[in-house]
Parts: C-alpha cells; sequence; structure tokens
C-alpha cells in the first residue's frame, strides 16, 4: 500500500529530510522506524524513517535529491510505500566479483541492509582503480570477520 502526502524538504546544514505525519505512519501500518520506499518526483530511494527532535523523519540524501531535481526547502509530494523485509542493494560489477571470488557472498548477504549499501557506495563512489582495489580489501576483510562473529 502506498501513501501520498505533500511536505517540505527540511534542510539542517548539509543535511535534509522529508517529515512524515502519523496519520500517514497509521495508513501506512508503520511505527517510526520503517524499511521504506521513497518516492520524490518520479525518483523512488529505499531508506527507514527515524525520530528527529519528537518527530518521524525520513532521510533526503544529497544524491536522492539531485536525482530528483530538488535543491532547496520546497514544497514537494512524497509517497512513502513499507519495503518488504529483504532489501535488495544493486552491486557494482567489482564488488560481485570479489565477493564471490572470495567466497562471500552469501555472508554478505547476511549483513544487515546499511551495511550492504554503505560497502557498495564506497566502492561506486571511489575515483580510482586502486581506491576500488583497497576498499574491496577492506571490504571483503570486514564481511569475513562478520560471518565469523
Amino acid at each position: 500500500m502506498a501513501v501520498t502526502y505533500s511536505t517540505s524538504v527540511i534542510f539542517e546544514g548539509n543535511h535534509a529530510s522529508l517529515h512524515i505525519p502519523e496519520l500517514v505512519l497509521k495508513k501506512l501500518g508503520a511505527g517510526c522506524r520503517a524499511p521504506l520506499k521513497v518516492t520524490v518526483n518520479g525518483h523512488s530511494y529505499q531508506s527507514t524513517s527515524t525520530a528527529v527532535n519528537g518527530e518521524c523523519r525520513v532521510v533526503f540524501p544529497t544524491r536522492d535529491r539531485k536525482e530528483a531535481g530538488i535543491t532547496a526547502a520546497s514544497p514537494v509530494e512524497v509517497t512513502l510505500e513499507i519495503e518488504p523485509s529483504y532489501r535488495e542493494v544493486p552491486l557494482p560489477d567489482a564488488l560481485t566479483y570479489a565477493l564471490e571470488l572470495s567466497g562471500l557472498t552469501d555472508a554478505f548477504r547476511g549483513l544487515p541492509y546499511s551495511k550492504r549499501r554503505l560497502f557498495a557506495l564506497q566502492i561506486s563512489d571511489a575515483k580510482s582503480a586502486q581506491t576500488v582495489m583497497n576498499r574491496l580489501a577492506r571490504i571483503c576483510a570486514a564481511v569475513l570477520e562478520a560471518s565469523e562473529a
């Protein structure tokens, strides 16, 4: 079930978020800590709502603001949907290959969504091949350590 409502982008320094009214949470059947698919101006991304200063919000990262064409604190129409329990993360080819090569694909899939997403961003945001290689080594080591814990 999707719920659409109007709100304004809340900017705080370099960060931005979207307020989620209680009525919207009620319609979704969710609490303030819910995995969500957020759609603004036709652009969708995944996030988790959280309490900020006594109200429920969802972060609105810079990358997603750019994709949605949002540059200032302006009114926006937001559509929220509850995400299924396991959330996929698109992986850069280099990360997929490194995980397969090291036999860590299943261990990686067992990590929390936020950790998988962070690792994927670390690779996709790398500017040089050497940085990609260094980060892949650290990520594989971290996945191995987490799987042994």
